[in-house]
């Protein structure tokens, strides 16, 4: 018996690697555009309903049922064909032995195009890998999971959202990356997170680079509000960008828990049905929030306001994610983790350009130290991902064609958060997209 090898990449994946990283970088640039959207809406256009912003971003979710709604129906219109097939032509019992060898090997053939594509793709891993694959949650188990965590996600979205009608995208966006070392020391409670002395360094790192970046905002807050796109309560924005993280660091440990191996999980479907769920049960909060002066419950009152919002949730939502999800199939999470650091320094160079922010020393270094930390932990998780894989006989990189890959198969969890305004997808900048690797928008 021979043992087997991880494939080796092809020439080909070259061409699909570079696609990835334009998807990427197109992440990137959406994900903070998103959030310069969503600070100008509250700001500028007067608009601060965070509430029904991040209501209208998660509702796009649904559209990810659509796949999964057609291919229901067409495998029922299928089912119906065979069966109406079978009882149309009946199969003549007397026949000679050498007719009805015939007959069996005709419809054993028949059979294989007969067979739910779950049955295929099950059939190919077992020719491939030997083993049928791990057990995949139901439709059902997905549908009950998905209404378990609805609510946490439109939380952790909800509070990354309304943090930019407070501070500047750059600060929304630096602190928001800190939910992967939440998710570190939430999963360390739970026990299913590993410490050691990088991750804890990391820790101490990020904690005092958002400690200066509190600071220089706190002290940006005594100064006179000079238009309406400046900050008008820094720090009260930057507690709720925390508060965010934090959300989605719960979010992320209690769907490790609650389903062991993420590669159970169809997130496509999961994504969905949460909002799905987030459209049938939140829609009462809009009568409390507007009976408590908390948000009161008015609609934009100009089509560009409209237009921004919708724009806001197709784009900086939807296709925001997808092509997230694109680009982890292409590339590996190591890429990814790094390519949305990117959103960091894109978000600081944004409020230079576009709101005139000029963070002083103190801002940059706290910025710097919330990377450095954000990277340690991310590569930390990373590596111990990558222990796991070649001890299982997987690959982490996907060489395969996307397209002809379930999307579940190759979904990696790691420990990475960066704000995507609804994407929070999870968001200013990061889809909150993987269980571990999504901002909330």
């Amino acid at each position: 018996m021979t043992d087997a090898s991880p494939p080796v990449p092809v020439a080909g994946s070259r061409r699909r690697y570079t696609l990835g990283i334009v998807a990427l970088l197109l992440v990137v640039v959406i994900w903070v555009s998103s959030s310069f959207v969503m600070n100008s809406i509250f700001g500028e256009q007067s608009y601060n309903k965070p509430f029904l912003i991040t209501y209208i971003n998660t509702a796009s979710f649904s559209f990810y049922l659509l796949p999964f709604l057609l291919k229901k129906k067409l495998s029922n219109k299928k089912t119906n064909f065979v069966d109406e097939l079978r009882d149309s032509v009946p199969i003549e019992r007397a026949q000679s032995t050498s007719m009805a060898t015939n007959d069996q090997e005709a419809l054993g053939e028949t059979s294989l195009f007969l067979r739910t594509d779950s049955e295929n793709n099950q059939a190919h891993d077992e020719v491939n890998y030997g083993s049928p694959p791990a057990d995949k949650l139901s439709t059902k188990e997905t549908i009950q999971l998905s209404l378990t965590f609805c609510i946490v996600w439109f939380l952790a979205n909800w509070s990354t959202n309304a943090s930019l009608a407070y501070t500047t995208v750059g600060s929304s966006t630096i602190l928001s990356s800190m939910s992967g070392l939440f998710t570190l020391g939430i999963g360390a409670m739970f026990g299913i997170e590993r410490i050691n002395g990088l991750k804890i360094a990391a820790v101490f790192i990020s904690l005092i680079g958002v400690s200066l970046v509190s600071y220089a905002d706190k002290n940006a807050s005594s100064l006179p509000i000079e238009s309406p796109s400046s900050p008008s309560n820094p720090l009260l924005g930057d507690i709720l960008a925390l508060l965010g993280a934090f959300f989605y660091g719960c979010y992320t440990i209690l769907l490790k828990i609650r389903i062991q191996d993420e590669s159970r999980l169809d997130m496509s479907l999961f994504f969905g049905f949460v909002g799905a769920f987030n459209v049938v049960l939140l829609w009462p909060c809009f009568g409390i929030l507007h009976a408590l002066g908390i948000e009161r419950l008015e609609l934009p009152s100009t089509g560009a306001v409209w237009g921004l919002i919708l724009l806001n949730a197709l784009i900086g939502t939807f296709l925001s994610d997808y092509l997230w999800l694109l680009a982890m199939l292409m590339t590996s999470p190591l890429v990814v983790t790094l390519g949305l650091s990117l959103t960091i320094p894109v978000a600081l160079t944004g409020d230079f350009v576009f709101k005139h922010v000029v963070p002083n020393l103190q801002y940059w270094a706290g910025a710097i130290l919330v990377i450095a930390g954000f990277l340690s932990v991310n590569m930390a998780a990373l590596s111990e991902v990558e222990e796991a894989e070649i001890l299982e006989g997987r690959q982490l990189v996907p060489q395969e064609d996307p397209l002809e890959t379930s999307l579940e198969s190759r979904h990696i969890i790691y420990n990475q958060n960066i704000p995507k305004g609804s994407q929070n997808s999870l968001n200013s900048t990061g889809s909150y997209h993987s269980m571990d690797q999504t901002t909330p928008r």
